[in-house]
């Protein structure tokens, strides 16, 4: 009996010894790396993972068992995940091994009074909004400014066109009488260069030519193991030299106050006092400037952790001392391998080990807590993000978190409905404010919905939208269609009545003079020209073109045809698959169909739908915008020839909405904080907003996104200024141009205003 339980036992010790743990790695660790992890006698396999967001997905479901969060991110996930996964370590660096990962402080002079209130009509002295060197989030370097001038309140009730930032900076520069806070003060330019010009005293105390985005006051001479272009030493040295103000406050690191008043200049810390969130002060002795601890911080920032599946969270803490027992990388082996995939690669890093495991929530809760979303008071009403998915739900929610988590206003509501169209009617009814909507609905959205676009995507080339017009060889041939004037009479192709190809026509035949451009009716300009077309959806209600129109525009379903012929009707003009002609691979059944003759679709999967079809490239030849037929069959075709060469998405939003200004700019920040401007390592919180979600594709925007760009002929990106273009006759039918323009004229002013200030500047004595 003996024998059997210690066979048993053995066997018991030697199953859990082999259990094979999966530890998250990005998409950007390779092969070779996965391999070296797995080697030898390992007992770790990679996880592949879109972002550490979906790492935290995993975990919690247990299809992955081990991760590291940044230290924003476990602030995230104590609020989206509190109890669902289990910290075992943080990670440090061997240089800075302090409980945490910074501490914000207020350093004021010593004879300062009144606590907070004391700092109004003071100097200030930040770091600046774009300082990365300890990874404060908007919230941490809004945080003094919050509490003091009250920035979360607004000055007053009409918010009508004006952004979050705007708001901010109108407060801050009422309350304090001058300072520097250098940096981009919102991510979009035109706004940031607006809001300098408007409110140059924030920036008065930078130095001369600092336009504000950095300090070039005066450092004096370097000291040892101090740097004179840290900003933080920089604010410090700020708020020294105008110590004889009324009052000053330097917003900065305790690391940092440490350095500053123990090695570059001591014999100043009796002048100077922390300034603690309750009023009162502690002077900077000896004693206080030699803890590693501030006396009073604004905010403690939790280190980044290593985090487990709560089931197997015991055995892997036991583990990972196993297999760091110094808390340091192995010299090699797998070991060494895995400590540097999870701990980002540095060389410095130090893991901590917990006694035992603990919740996310317990975890944060005793450092440093998030105020509750719905209970955060904002100037900004929340924007409402309109969703069509369960799927796209969660990412929205996600999203939401992760912004206020980080600061970033306005705050956003997540709004799920079944469909785009469905969204695009509750954004015209003031009951959703924005989507990122498929560009083929660009069209309904301005003309039925009423809606602007606040911004479109950015493709790369080969995911950007590319419309041409193709026509039968034996049409060339016999009928001699050669020219868009030769088409007059014939039966036309569209994927969908009012949508890219649609619109692409219409831009094309009045640039050719085919089409009247004193026509605003596109359903008459279109349905007059040709003999009959197939254009599904051009007699449904929710496309409706022009309400005012008396046009019949059964013509442009003529074409048409469903695959079951119904008591001996095949006749239809439905808008989805039950019509055999519909979207771009029914485009080409259509043109097939010997009674048609040109055909107006996207180029992409045009091979795969030809090889379904049973058709051959050569059946066909483009007839290009320029009036001209390609010079041979065939559907490879320069991009000179394309009748539109787009963007396929674009946010939308209503007309003169008086929020529209500060739903561009929160967009700006997303892109900024969650979009591929934040390289996947650096992110405060990777989650990346263009990519698959828990590797579910195109939620909230396609995966071909790459980035926004503004609504205007003015983009960078040339999709996007093509796309702005193929409806410039329909906003000069309806007036109706995108309010972006409002925030572009603005930008000519603030340079012209900034080009002054930066001369006056040089006469401000500091």
């Amino acid at each position: 009996m003996g024998f059997k339980l210690v066979f048993l036992f053995s066997c018991l010790v030697a199953a859990v010894s082999a259990q094979t743990y999966r530890v998250c790695v990005s998409t950007a660790v390779s092969s070779s790396t996965c391999q070296s992890i797995s080697r030898d006698d390992s007992q770790v396999t990679c996880q592949r993972v879109e972002s550490r967001v979906d790492c935290a997905l995993k975990l919690a479901a247990g299809q992955a068992d081990l991760g590291y969060f940044s230290e924003e991110e476990t602030l995230l996930l104590s609020q989206q995940q509190p109890n669902d996964n289990r910290v075992l370590a943080t990670v440090r660096d061997e240089s800075k091994l302090d409980p945490y990962a910074f501490e914000t402080v207020a350093v004021v002079p010593a004879n300062h009074t009144r606590g907070l209130d004391g700092l109004s009509g003071g100097v200030y002295c930040h770091p600046g909004l774009d300082e990365s060197d300890l990874r404060w989030s908007p919230r941490v370097l809004k945080n003094l400014e919050q509490l003091a001038a009250r920035t979360d309140r607004c000055p007053e009730a009409n918010t009508a066109g004006k952004t979050a930032e705007e708001l901010e900076v109108e407060t801050l520069s009422k309350y304090f009488s001058s300072g520097c806070r250098p940096g981009a003060w919102s991510n979009n330019v035109t706004v940031d260069t607006d809001l300098k010009s408007r409110y140059p005293s924030l920036c008065s105390r930078c130095g001369p030519d600092s336009g504000c985005s950095r300090y070039t006051i005066d450092m004096g001479v370097s000291i040892a193991n101090v740097r004179n272009d840290n900003r933080h030493i920089q604010a410090l040295e700020c708020l020294r030299t105008n110590a004889n103000a009324s009052s000053a406050v330097a917003y900065v690191a305790w690391q940092h106050v440490v350095e500053y008043f123990t090695i570059r200049n001591p014999q100043d810390s009796p002048s100077f006092a922390v300034l603690c969130p309750n009023g009162t002060l502690a002077s900077l002795t000896t004693a206080v400037l030699s803890n590693t601890i501030s006396p009073c911080a604004f905010i403690r920032q939790p280190w980044g952790a290593i985090v487990a599946n709560t089931n197997n969270a015991a055995a892997l803490l036991t583990s990972l001392k196993t297999w760091w027992p110094a808390g340091s990388s192995p010299a090699t082996g797998w070991q060494s391998t895995l400590f540097s995939v999870v701990t980002g690669g540095s060389s410095s890093a130090r893991v901590v080990f917990q006694d035992s495991p603990i919740s996310l929530l317990n975890y944060t809760s005793a450092i440093r807590t998030i105020s509750n979303i719905d209970s955060t008071a904002s100037c900004m009403p929340a924007r409402r993000w309109c969703t069509i998915s369960t799927l796209e739900q969660t990412k929205c929610n996600w999203v939401r978190v992760s912004a206020h988590t980080l600061g970033v206003q306005p705050s956003i509501a997540c709004q799920q409905r079944n469909s785009v169209l469905e969204c695009l009617n509750d954004i015209k009814d003031d009951r959703a404010d924005f989507i990122s909507a498929p560009s083929n609905y660009g069209y309904l959205a301005r003309q039925h919905y009423k809606l602007t676009p606040v911004k479109l995507v950015q493709n790369s080339p080969d995911d950007a939208s590319r419309v041409a017009a193709f026509v039968k060889e034996s049409a060339v041939i016999s009928s001699n269609v050669t020219r868009y004037e030769n088409l007059r009479g014939k039966n036309a192709c569209f994927p969908e009545y009012g949508g890219l190809a649609y619109m692409s026509f219409v831009r094309v035949g009045q640039e050719r003079g085919v089409l009247s451009s004193s026509e605003c009716d596109y359903a008459a300009a279109v349905g007059e020209f040709f003999g009959g077309a197939c254009a599904p959806g051009a007699i449904d209600a929710s496309h409706a073109l022009s309400e005012s129109s008396s046009f019949n525009s059964s013509v442009l379903c003529s074409s048409c045809r469903t695959s079951v012929n119904i008591n001996g009707n095949n006749s239809t003009c439905a808008w989805d698959y039950t019509n055999m002609y519909f979207g771009n691979n029914g485009t080409l059944a259509c043109l097939n169909d010997p009674n048609n003759d040109v055909a107006f679709l996207n180029t992409r999967s045009m091979a795969t739908h030809l090889t379904s079809l049973g058709l051959q490239a050569t059946q066909f030849r483009a007839l290009c915008r320029n009036n001209s037929l390609a010079a041979t069959t065939g559907i490879s075709i320069d991009d000179n020839c394309l009748l539109a060469y787009v963007v396929d998405a674009e946010i939308v939003t209503r007309r003169n909405d008086p929020q529209y200004n500060s739903l561009n700019t929160l967009l700006d920040s997303l892109d900024t904080y969650f979009g591929y401007n934040a390289a996947s390592g650096n992110q405060l919180i990777n989650l990346e907003i263009f990519s698959p979600f828990n590797e579910n594709k195109n939620l909230l925007f396609k995966d071909s996104t790459i980035g926004l760009t503004e609504a205007s002929l003015s983009s960078s990106h040339e999709p996007a200024r093509n796309y702005i273009e193929l409806f410039r006759h329909l906003q000069a039918c309806t007036g109706t141009a995108p309010p972006i323009a409002g925030l572009a004229n603005r930008s000519f002013y603030s340079i012209v205003t900034l080009l002054t200030m930066a001369i006056m500047t040089r006469f401000v004595i500091y």
